[in-house]
């Protein structure tokens, strides 16, 4: 007999369980929606059968990720029971600093998922097996922090590349800037982007073609939490672009929202509503297909965003319509579905795409553009729809354990 688990539960919480048949194991499946590092796990949770489809579990494991506003991590577990556990659940919520390493990140991961699958355990043979010790009883007095920085997070970064051949050569250049402060009661978020890119082409005969791509563009978004399900705000954007022919263009549209679930359940299930509304500016390079050169306008947009991340899989389905006041017949509207479907054991699909009818490119150049520009993309083209689609299946079969780790070769 050997020890072989030592976990932490409420601070620290001791196992140690001699050796089973692979029997009387718990039979675990592990939904990771972020890149969890399985070889770590196995390795360090030696106390049960990692199954390799979830209807062969006795408990099923769901780990989402979303990201706080100092740029870190808010990791959820929801642990459900199979068969002879059916009826028993549990949520874990932990954070992550944004500094926060994968080996910090895998650690804390397998220390959460031990603690989940207690109440289970305490349920098979090997609740006999079990000892724990639990540290730092005596509960400190819990400490304000004072953050100097106020919740702010910063972010500034560029790139630059540089590639060629004997009739081609490109370089292109970018930079970003972000800024960010949230907490329960509000979000502030700023971005600036700049980007430059510049390609040459030898076309034969001594013709050569230069193409020059050049956009900036700055956000600021501010949303406030009203209550569990209503938020409110505004987005505000300026910025101007070679490709979309714009010398400046910028808008402001004060915006509100309705989550038929609480934004607390955001990793797991969300049903959202937003509408926003107001001016947007535009100052042209070349006169448009409309015969402007400049025009102040207003447009409103809804955006419809649902989401489900249950055992069966994930279900995201983003809708929107925006149109312009001024001309009703001026507007756009798109549907984004994705579903990732495990069918049955083994089988799983993968299906998705988005499908948009544009109908509200109010800032196309009138002048006629070349081949060499149409086929380089360096100006926006007019167009009545745009569509991408993808679909896959998986089948696996074989053995259902998955508890060992080779990592040789």
């Amino acid at each position: 007999m050997r020890k072989i688990l030592v976990a932490v539960f409420s601070c620290f919480l001791l196992f140690n369980l001699s050796s089973q048949d692979i029997i009387d194991r718990l039979d675990i499946f592990i939904d990771c929606q972020f890149g969890c590092d399985f070889t770590y796990i196995r390795q360090n949770i030696e106390f049960v059968n990692f199954m390799q489809d979830r209807f062969q579990a006795d408990v099923f494991v769901q780990a989402t990720r979303l990201r706080t506003g100092s740029g870190g991590r808010e990791i959820q577990l929801v642990f459900s029971g199979n068969d002879q556990f059916a009826g028993m659940q549990d949520t874990i919520t932990y954070q992550l600093i944004p500094e926060a390493t994968d080996a910090i990140e895998r650690e804390a991961l397998v220390r959460n998922v031990k603690r989940g699958l207690l109440p289970y355990l305490l349920e098979t043979q090997l609740a006999e097996n079990i000892t724990f010790e639990i540290e730092g009883v005596e509960k400190e007095e819990e400490k304000i922090v004072e953050d100097p920085w106020n919740f702010w997070v910063f972010n500034i970064g560029g790139n630059a590349n540089l590639e060629g051949e004997a009739q081609f050569n490109s370089a292109s250049f970018s930079t970003r800037f972000s800024a960010s402060r949230v907490t329960d009661a509000s979000k502030i978020s700023v971005f600036a982007r700049y980007n430059y890119e510049e390609g040459n082409f030898d076309l034969g005969d001594g013709e050569e073609f230069k193409s020059i791509i050049e956009r900036y563009f700055a956000n600021m978004r501010y949303v406030l939490s009203i209550n569990d399900h209503w938020s409110a705000g505004f987005n505000a954007n300026v910025g101007s672009s070679t490709f979309g022919n714009t010398d400046i263009e910028g808008s402001f549209r004060p915006a509100i929202e309705f989550n038929v679930y609480p934004y607390e359940d955001a990793a797991t299930r969300r049903l959202s509503f937003n509408y926003s509304i107001g001016p947007e500016y535009k100052d042209y390079t070349d006169t448009t297909l409309f015969d402007k050169l400049e025009e102040t306008i207003v447009r409103h947009r809804i955006d419809i965003e649902f989401s489900q991340t249950q055992k069966w899989g994930e279900l995201e389905i983003d809708a929107g319509v925006s149109q312009y006041l001024h001309d009703p017949s001026l507007y756009s509207m798109f549907i984004n579905p994705n579903l990732e479907w495990i069918i049955t054991r083994g089988l799983r699909l993968n299906i998705g795409g988005v499908i948009s009818f544009v109908g509200d490119r109010i800032n196309i150049a009138k002048a006629d553009l070349s081949d060499e520009e149409i086929l380089l993309q360096v100006r926006q083209l007019d167009t009545d729809y745009r569509y991408f689609t993808y679909v896959g299946f998986n089948y696996r079969f074989g053995s259902k354990y998955n508890n060992y780790v080779n990592p040789r070769f």
